[in-house]
């Protein structure tokens, strides 16, 4: 398409530069026809006009062509015609987060009511509408990291794999968080062309790891230098809990998850570990259950700043709609003056 090529913004709207003059036009007839008749009411018509003096006659053919002409004019601005082109600098004013969760079995200990998971989902589901309209992507995470959504602003689908959140959903049991951080720090970074800007990964985890520490902090290093900050939220409690494998039909747990030596596993919050990965990256660890913890995270994600801080130049066509509501405008007021001029007019022909 040419520089010089007229396209519209909104062409469903253009009927309304063919409706909105046959409007005006049998508007200006209906009042005419109605001031005609109740002057004709008064007594012989040329001579009533001529006593009214003072005041307006009824709309004329020229009038009526220029209210048309302006009505065609506004309906064209509706459309928003374009044409020509303009520089400009692309801004977004949404935020990019990535979400990790943690859906291996030791999420499934009741140190948290009713369990760490459904604590951890309650605590998305709080992130998500504490953050209308930015981008979110969602990682799932065990022995590995699973990507469940790319970033996007659809946070109803997003609230539909928060319920879907559990362990069978993993094809790796464990948990990996130097998985976790290296799947969530790629999905945060998009691809070279997203390089700009900062991005924030928040990990739900109770930290167990069945890993080196060093490889966690390892990885947690390769996100500060990707431009990845870590927010961190611990969940679950430094006693611990069992974890169930079984439970009633009433929901009671009848077995629990043993290890190897045949002992009931318990599983505890490593705030330790978390902790460090938190300020590795200049990021916030918060423990899920504290009072004003969710705040707090809501706090350091809002301070980010918006993706539009910056952004490409880009050529578009160049809005019109102006030109045209400044001539509906200027008939307008010709209107009303002339209907003015020829009312002094008779006046002073009046008086003379």
């Amino acid at each position: 398409m040419g520089a010089g090529a007229v396209t519209f913004a909104r062409p469903e709207l253009l009927w309304l530069a063919a409706v909105l003059p046959v409007v005006v036009a049998l508007a200006v007839w209906a009042v005419a026809t109605r001031r005609t008749r109740a002057l004709r009411r008064l007594g012989d018509l040329p001579l009533v006009r001529r006593l009214l003096v003072g005041i307006a006659r009824e709309p004329t053919p020229l009038a009526a062509l220029r209210l048309g002409v302006a009505a065609a004019a506004l309906g064209f601005a509706m459309a928003g015609p374009r044409w020509g082109l303009e520089e400009v600098e692309a801004t977004d004013s949404s935020r990019t987060f990535v979400i990790a969760v943690d859906v291996s079995r030791s999420m499934l200990a009741t140190d948290l009511d009713p369990d760490r998971l459904e604590a951890a989902r309650l605590m998305l589901r709080r992130l998500l509408a504490a953050l209308p309209g930015d981008r979110i992507g969602l990682v799932a995470f065990a022995g590995n990291g699973y990507v469940l959504s790319p970033p996007t602003v659809d946070h109803g689908a997003l609230a539909l794999y928060t319920d879907a959140l559990a362990p069978d959903i993993m094809s790796q049991g464990g948990s990996s968080l130097a998985a976790a951080i290296r799947q969530a720090t790629a999905l945060a970074r998009g691809g070279e062309e997203t390089l700009a800007g900062p991005r924030s990964v928040v990990m739900l985890t109770d930290g167990e790891a069945h890993e080196d520490r060093e490889a966690v902090m390892e990885e947690a290093d390769r996100a500060r230098a990707a431009g990845v900050t870590l927010h961190v939220v611990g969940v679950g409690t430094a006693e611990g809990s069992r974890i169930p494998v079984r439970r009633a039909p009433d929901g009671r747990p009848i077995r629990y998850l043993r290890g190897p030596d045949g002992e009931i596993v318990v599983s505890r919050l490593d705030e330790t570990l978390l902790n460090d990965v938190a300020d590795r990256t200049g990021g916030r660890y918060v423990r899920l259950g504290d009072a004003g913890a969710s705040g707090a995270l809501v706090d350091a994600l809002g301070a980010v700043e918006a993706d539009g801080s910056g952004g490409e130049r880009q050529v578009r066509p160049r809005e019109q709609y102006a030109w045209f509501v400044a001539l509906a405008l200027l008939l307008i007021a010709a209107d009303a003056w002339s209907q003015r001029t020829a009312v002094l007019d008779r006046r002073r022909a009046g008086t003379a």
